[in-house]
């Protein structure tokens, strides 16, 4: 009489299940969060790779000088 009583089975399995949900959806976020950074970052590589294999005429058509298309192809691919 007068001991402590140990919290019943089912407080704290819900209590669990509720900290592995938000473990869960902060993984998740943080998943989605990284694949949609190398998503765009691989975009941008592909997009400036072909910028720079591009002829005068069709960047001209697009308004961009060749010290233009330069300077965009001269980047990092994390540089936005």
């Amino acid at each position: 009489m007068g001991a402590q009583q140990v919290p019943a089975p089912r407080f704290l399995a819900r209590r669990h299940a509720a900290a592995a949900y938000r473990f869960a959806a902060a993984f998740a976020r943080t998943t989605l969060a990284v694949s949609d950074t190398l998503h765009l970052w691989m975009d941008r590589y592909r997009q400036r790779r072909a910028l720079g294999k591009m002829s005068d005429h069709l960047l001209k058509d697009l308004g961009l000088s060749r010290s233009d298309a330069g300077r965009e192809v001269g980047k990092r691919f994390w540089e936005g």
